[in-house]
C-alpha cells in the first residue's frame, strides 16, 4: 500500500502503533463500559476488524474506538478467565485507508449501525446461558455487560414467553415487564397483561392494581413484625425485584402478628421500666381517644457530670459539620436522654404511657400521663409547671371508629352522586389550590407534563399551559369554607375554563397514548402551529444523511438538480445552517426560487417521527 492509494487493506499492526483519530465519534467512554467489553474480548476474542485512517505516517482508528480501548485495558489488567482467548497484542487485524472520505464514511456508518439487542432477546439469551451453567460474570463478559445489568434481565427471565413476545413487539414497556414479576404465576401474570395490551394499563396503574388487597412490604405494621417473622408464620407474598416493595398476602397474619408483638412489648417495657399502666397503641399516634381525663407529666431535666456535658458539646460542634456515625449518633442520644432527666417515683408508680409504632416501622414510648385530678392536687402540679390537657377519649374501639368513618364517606358518597354541579365544583378547587389527594374531597393526583424540550428557544408556548401568568389560589387550609366560597362565586365559565386547563397540563404524549394520537387527528393538530425547526433545536441532532433526505424532500426538483450536489458537498455544520434558514429566512426561499407551494409545504414539514401522530 502507498500513501498515494485510496483502497483501503487489512494489515496487522502492534496495538502500541494505534490511537484514536478524531473523525471517531466515539471520543469518551465509560471506564465500567470498556471494562465490560475488555472481559468480552477476553473470552471471545477480537470478531472484528478494526478501521483506521493513515496520514502523517501514523494509524488513527475511526470505527472501532471502544474495541481500541477495551484492548488497552485487557493487556493492562489482563484477563480473569483460565480459558481465555488468544489475543496477539502485536498483530491486531486493521482496515486501513488513506482515503479521508472513505474514513469518515467507516465511522460515520459503524455508529449508525450499531444496535444493541433488544432487551427481550437480552433476556432470553442471557437465561438460555444460565441454564447450561454460566453465572452473571459469565455470562456478562461474554456480552460485553456489566454484571449488575446482566442481572438486572435474569430477574425477567421467570416471565412466559407471551409476555417476552409482548415486550420484544412493542406492545409493553421494560417498565410493565417488571411490575409483572409480582404477579406470583402464570394465571395471574396473563391477567395482568392483558391490562396493560388490551386496557393500556401504565406502570404504576398496573402495580398499583396488583397491590389491591395486599399488604406492601413498607407497611408500618409489616417493618415492625419483620418479613421472616411473617413467613415463619406461614405467611406468603410476592417479591417485586426491581424495588423494595413486595406485596404480603395475608392482612389478618399481619394484623394478628403485629398486635402480639406490640402487647409483648407493652409488657416488657412495664416491666423494666416501673410505670402503672404500659398501654399498647395500634394506630400510628397517640391522641384524644387515648387518654381521657388525664395531664401530661414532664421529666425533671438534670444537668450532666463536667465530662459528659463537654462531650455532649463536642457532639453539637461536629453534627453542625458533619453526619453523626451510628455510633456518635447512638452516644449523642444517649446524653440528650440523660439531660431529660427522669419522672419521680411516685409519679412513675401512678404514670400511664403508651406504646406504638410509627410510620418507620419503629417502636415509639409516648411521654407519661396521670389522671388530671391526682396530678392536680400532687405537688408536682404547682405552678410553672407545664400540663397539658388532653380531650376525653370516646367509649368505642378504634375498629369501630374506623368503620363509622366509612359509614361517614359513603353517606357522603351518596349525596355527592346527586350534586353533579358542585362535585365539579370541588375538583376543580381542589386541583387549582394543589390540595393532596389525601387530604382533599377527592383521592385524585394530577401530575402535571410541563417538561419541555431541552431547546426551547424556537417554541412559541401558551402561558396558559406552562401556568407562567396564573393567579395565585387561595389557601384552603386557613378557611376552606370561604375559599370555596370565593372559587364558586367567579362562576362556572371560570371553574370550566380551570378544569380545562389543568386537565390540559396533565395529558401524555401522544407517542405514549393511542387515545392522545387520535386526539391530534380529530383536531387536526400540528407542532408546527407552535415550532420552527432551526439548527439548535432540531438538525444539530440529525446525521448527515438525515439532512441531505430533508433537502432533497424540499428543495430538489428536476430543475434543481444542481441543489442536491451542492449541498451534499458540504461540511455536516453547513447542512445545518442552510436548513435552517430555508426554514426561517424568505429571502434564502426566494434565492431558490421556491413556489408558494413550496413554501407551504416547508410550513407545515414535520420530521417522520412526528407524522405519525400529528394531523
Amino acid at each position: 500500500m502507498t500513501d498515494q492509494s485510496p483502497m483501503s487493506t487489512t494489515r496487522t499492526v502492534p496495538l502500541d502503533d494505534l490511537s484514536l483519530h478524531a473523525f471517531n465519534p466515539r471520543q469518551v467512554h465509560d471506564p465500567e463500559d470498556i471494562a465490560a467489553l475488555a472481559k468480552s474480548l477476553s473470552i471471545n476474542g477480537l470478531m472484528q476488524n478494526l478501521n483506521a485512517l493513515y496520514e502523517d505516517g501514523k494509524l488513527g482508528i475511526v470505527a472501532g474506538g471502544r474495541r481500541l480501548r477495551a484492548l488497552e485495558h485487557l493487556r493492562a489488567q489482563g484477563s480473569d478467565f483460565a480459558d481465555s482467548a488468544d489475543i496477539d497484542f502485536d498483530a491486531i487485524p486493521v482496515n486501513v485507508t488513506t482515503d479521508p472520505a472513505l474514513a469518515r464514511s467507516w465511522a460515520g456508518s459503524e455508529g449508525a449501525t450499531q444496535r444493541p439487542l433488544h432487551p427481550a432477546d437480552e433476556i432470553r439469551a442471557y437465561a438460555a446461558m444460565a441454564d447450561h451453567g454460566s453465572d452473571a460474570d459469565q455470562i456478562a463478559a461474554a456480552f460485553g455487560q456489566t454484571r449488575a445489568h446482566v442481572q438486572r434481565r435474569l430477574k425477567l427471565a421467570g416471565l412466559s414467553a407471551s409476555t417476552l413476545d409482548a415486550l420484544r413487539s412493542g406492545d409493553i414497556t421494560l417498565d410493565i415487564a417488571q411490575v409483572l414479576t409480582v404477579t406470583g404465576g402464570a394465571e395471574r401474570e396473563a391477567q395482568a397483561l392483558k391490562l396493560a395490551t388490551e386496557h393500556r394499563y401504565s406502570a404504576d396503574r398496573l402495580r398499583h392494581q396488583l397491590m389491591e388487597g395486599n399488604v406492601p412490604s413498607t407497611d408500618r405494621r409489616v417493618q415492625f413484625i419483620g418479613l421472616d417473622l411473617y413467613r415463619a408464620e406461614g405467611g406468603t407474598l410476592d417479591e417485586d425485584l426491581f424495588s423494595d416493595q413486595s406485596r404480603l398476602h395475608n392482612a389478618e397474619l399481619i394484623h394478628q402478628l403485629f398486635e402480639t408483638k406490640l402487647i409483648k412489648a407493652a409488657e416488657e417495657l412495664q416491666a423494666s421500666e416501673g410505670f402503672a399502666r404500659v398501654i399498647p397503641v395500634f394506630e400510628s399516634w397517640v391522641g384524644y381517644q387515648h387518654t381521657e381525663g388525664m395531664t401530661r407529666i414532664y421529666r425533671q431535666a438534670i444537668d450532666l457530670p463536667e465530662a459528659d456535658a463537654i462531650r455532649h458539646a463536642e457532639l453539637c460542634e461536629l453534627g453542625e459539620t458533619q453526619t453523626f456515625t451510628d455510633a456518635e449518633k447512638a452516644e449523642f442520644d444517649a446524653l440528650e436522654q440523660r439531660m431529660l432527666g427522669d419522672y419521680k417515683d411516685e409519679e412513675r408508680e401512678a404514670a400511664t404511657v403508651f406504646v406504638l409504632v410509627d410510620r418507620d416501622g419503629k417502636l415509639e414510648v409516648s411521654s407519661a400521663y396521670l389522671p388530671a385530678q391526682q396530678r392536680a392536687g400532687s405537688n408536682s402540679g404547682a405552678e410553672g409547671d407545664e400540663v397539658e390537657k388532653i380531650a376525653p377519649k370516646p367509649p368505642i374501639t378504634q375498629a369501630g371508629i374506623e368503620d363509622l368513618r366509612r359509614i361517614e364517606r359513603l353517606a357522603l358518597q351518596a349525596r355527592m352522586i346527586a350534586q353533579p354541579e358542585l362535585a365539579l365544583d370541588l375538583l376543580a378547587f381542589q386541583l387549582w389550590t394543589e390540595m393532596p389527594s389525601f387530604t382533599g374531597p377527592f383521592n385524585i393526583r394530577a401530575e402535571e407534563q410541563l417538561t419541555l424540550p431541552e431547546v426551547a428557544n424556537s417554541l412559541t408556548v401558551d402561558k396558559r399551559v406552562t401556568g407562567e401568568d396564573d393567579d395565585q389560589a387561595a389557601d384552603p387550609r386557613e378557611d376552606f369554607d370561604a375559599a370555596f366560597d370565593a372559587f364558586i362565586a367567579k362562576g362556572k365559565k371560570h371553574r370550566n375554563q380551570i378544569l380545562t386547563t389543568l386537565l390540559a397540563r396533565t395529558m401524555n404524549a401522544p407517542f405514549a397514548s393511542a387515545a392522545n394520537r387520535a386526539l391530534m387527528q380529530r383536531l387536526d393538530v400540528s407542532p408546527r402551529a407552535i415550532w420552527t425547526p432551526t439548527a439548535e433545536s432540531l438538525f444539530n441532532a440529525c446525521r448527515s444523511e438525515a439532512l441531505d433526505s430533508i433537502w432533497r424532500e424540499l428543495v430538489v426538483t428536476e430543475e434543481r438538480e444542481d441543489q442536491m450536489e451542492r449541498f451534499a458537498k458540504l461540511k455536516v455544520g453547513e447542512k445545518r445552517q442552510e436548513l435552517e434558514k430555508l426554514f426561517n429566512d424568505a429571502s434564502t426561499q426566494e434565492a431558490l426560487g421556491l413556489s408558494r407551494a413550496e413554501v407551504a409545504a416547508i410550513d407545515s414539514w414535520l420530521p417522520d417521527v412526528m407524522k405519525g401522530e400529528a394531523a
